[in-house]
């Protein structure tokens, strides 16, 4: 299934998020969306979060509690300003700069991205199995994901490997958390038993 195009994307925020992280992506992708942006948004606070993970000296700058909120907003703009961003996304780190957060700021970006994700009709999932998976297995574990999904939807799937599963697999995806491992069945069933371990 094709994921929802952008022109398409609703504005209303998708899905429902908690949090001050939570509350400044909503509002992010609103004033994004009223203005017609969403894609343009999207695309500049990729690029922006991917340039924070590489400067570590901004990020300690942005968690500097001596530096001034203005002065960390006018940098954080300033940044967004050389890398060609919009104005609604210089807004965007301004604000939370501005409110005290940018310490939450790379967490705000990793919640719009969320949302962003969602309006799309993309689903990310993450699978760990006891033993790694070939291509012919992560294949087949990506068409029984693409089987939960709702029309008009995609999954997009990472691996992972923990011995710790004796076989089988756990998968998370968006809010749910599904377990075929070993270990949690013997762990039910022990406790079933009353066998202590």
């Amino acid at each position: 299934a094709a994921p929802r195009a952008l022109w398409s994307l609703p504005e209303p925020p998708p899905l429902p998020l908690f949090g001050i992280g939570g509350r400044y992506a909503t509002a992010i992708y609103t004033a994004a969306a009223k203005k017609g942006e969403l894609e343009k948004v999207d695309t500049d606070l990729k690029a922006f979060s991917e340039a924070l993970e590489g400067m570590p000296a901004l990020t300690a700058f942005i968690g500097n509690p001596n530096v001034p909120r203005a002065e960390k907003a006018a940098t954080l703009v300033a940044c967004l300003d050389k890398m060609g961003g919009c104005t609604t996304s210089k807004n965007a780190v301004a604000v939370v700069a501005d409110g005290g957060r940018s310490t939450d700021l790379k967490k705000v970006l990793s919640m719009f991205n969320e949302l962003m994700v969602a309006a799309k009709g993309e689903v990310t999932a993450h699978v760990t199995t006891a033993q790694e998976l070939d291509a012919a297995g992560q294949a087949a574990m990506s068409k029984s994901l693409d089987e939960l999904l709702a029309k008009g939807q995609a999954v997009t799937v990472s691996y992972s490997v923990d011995p710790g599963l004796i076989s089988g697999h756990t998968i998370e995806m968006g809010d749910k958390f599904i377990d075929y491992s070993a270990a949690t069945q013997l762990k039910k069933l022990t406790a079933l038993l009353g066998i202590g371990v």
